[in-house]
């Protein structure tokens, strides 16, 4: 059985849920008991403060503890007031003669001549007094019951100065009150019946955030079956800023991505079926020419047929190394080099065609003064090629080419800037893409077929460098190339 992500999510929030619950009932209950103890404890402390003010007074009066043994209600009577004090705080003034409430005149006919009930609070009052002890100065029993030991904690009684006596409190071990009990299991079973209580309501709760976070995953799941069958024209609407949201947000831009990459695959089949049939139908006619005799094979159709056939080479010979590049298959040999002395060779090496083309070359900032990065100098004369020979194929002649470098703090900057033409605005951040032209001033009757620029930025891109196109100043395009230094 394969369970949903939204099943899961349910599972997961509802048991979390549940355990916090129960963990906050269980706590609660095993603290309850213990804190109520505690409390009745403190309560019953406090009511020792008055009966400890009393007998200071009456050992005062007397000078000694014998009152206790010559007048017993005495004892009866401070313990009774301190009772009242801490049952009923409210009527603490209550003159200390008054008959308790809990003290119930015996009505044996009544009863059919049965004792009566004992009354709850007289009870309480019997448990606590039973707890109470008086020692003297001594540290010896001279009321209450030996039976639980010294208490621990003891209060110490004092008359100008002197310790005439200590009174303690044997505290409550467990809870022993029938209405203590009673108010306990109640509170513990009204604990219980909230978390039975929040049970279903955990899990209403639980399957609507389940159902709130697993809608925009199923729907991610949706869109990304369309986008495997070939819809990558889809697009999601964004769920918010979390996760989910940046998620929908990446899912929009792979979208995009794969569209942009289905028309460039679909653009560059049609660009490379219009690239190799050209060359291919003036073979295929000059052949046909020859077979049909309207040509000779003289010197001239050979000469008309090399042309096709290098032109022909040329071109997949660049398609070879821009399927390379792009496939990062293109190997690199990185040395410490002087790419501006590779830069000098290489303009001697085109010195001849840049001559014949009319094509005046002016240097600025290319001294004898090394400037060292790490690169690949074979990789790096093949960008200088290319780029020079875009300004031979695209510069109405006569033209001008001008070659200027300048070092910066980190990088070292040269650029190309031809004369007339110029390139559209539109068409500067589009020219390193493959097989792009720009039909209007710079088409395939110049002999190019919009591949050396891409393969110019992958090898720039490889040395960890930047390749950027803009207007010249002499009319033309100017391409700037920053490579890193060798630090």
């Amino acid at each position: 059985m394969i369970l949903t992500i939204r099943t899961k999510l349910f599972i997961a929030i509802f048991l979390a849920c549940l355990l916090t619950v129960g963990g906050v009932a269980g706590v609660m209950q095993f603290n309850f008991k213990r804190s109520f103890l505690d409390y009745l404890n403190e309560q019953e402390s406090r009511s020792l403060t008055q009966i400890e003010t009393q007998l200071i007074n009456l050992y005062a009066a007397k000078g000694s503890w014998d009152i206790l043994d010559e007048e017993p209600r005495q004892w009866e009577k401070l313990l009774h007031t301190a009772v009242r004090s801490s049952l009923f705080p409210a009527n603490g003034d209550e003159p200390d003669d008054a008959q308790p409430p809990f003290l119930p005149p015996p009505n044996t006919h009544e009863l059919g001549g049965m004792p009566p009930p004992r009354h709850p609070l007289k009870h309480r009052m019997d448990r606590f007094t039973s707890r109470i002890v008086l020692l003297d100065s001594q540290r010896k029993l001279l009321k209450g019951n030996n039976r639980f030991g010294t208490p621990e904690d003891l209060h110490s009684l004092q008359l100008q100065g002197k310790t005439i006596g200590y009174l303690g409190l044997h505290r409550r071990q467990s809870l022993t009150e029938k209405v203590d009990v009673e108010f306990a299991d109640r509170w513990q079973r009204i604990v219980w019946l909230v978390g039975l209580l929040a049970l279903p309501i955990t899990g209403i709760l639980s399957f609507l955030v389940a159902r709130h976070l697993g809608r925009p995953i199923q729907a991610l799941r949706a869109g990304t079956q369309q986008l495997t069958s070939g819809n990558y024209a889809l697009r999601m609407a964004s769920s918010g800023r979390d996760e989910l949201g940046q998620l929908t947000h990446d899912f929009n831009k792979l979208a995009e991505r794969l569209q942009q990459n289905e028309t460039s695959r679909k653009q560059w089949i049609a660009d490379i079926a219009h690239e190799l049939r050209t060359p291919l139908s003036v073979l295929r006619g000059e052949i046909e020419a020859l077979q049909d005799g309207i040509n000779q094979p003289d010197a001239q159709t050979f000469n008309s047929l090399h042309q096709e056939v290098s032109q022909l080479q040329h071109l997949v010979d660049d398609l070879y190394n821009l399927s390379m590049s792009d496939s990062g298959a293109l190997s690199y040999h990185k040395r410490p080099l002087d790419v501006l002395a590779l830069l000098r060779e290489t303009l001697t090496l085109h010195s001849t065609q840049l001559h014949e083309q009319n094509l005046q070359v002016d240097t600025l900032g290319l001294g004898v003064q090394p400037v060292m990065i790490q690169g690949d100098p074979q990789r790096l004369q093949q960008l200088f090629t290319n780029l020079l020979e875009n300004s031979l194929r695209y510069t109405d002649k006569p033209g001008q080419l001008r070659i200027v470098s300048s070092l910066q703090p980190q990088w070292l900057e040269i650029r190309f800037e031809d004369s007339p033409p110029d390139v559209p605005d539109t068409a500067l951040p589009r020219l390193f893409e493959r097989l792009y032209r720009v039909e209007s001033s710079r088409n395939r009757a110049t002999g190019g077929a919009g591949i050396g620029l891409s393969i110019c930025h992958n090898i720039v891109t490889a040395h960890d460098g930047s390749i950027s196109a803009h207007h010249a100043a002499l009319g033309g395009l100017e391409i700037r190339v920053r490579l890193p230094l060798n630090t």
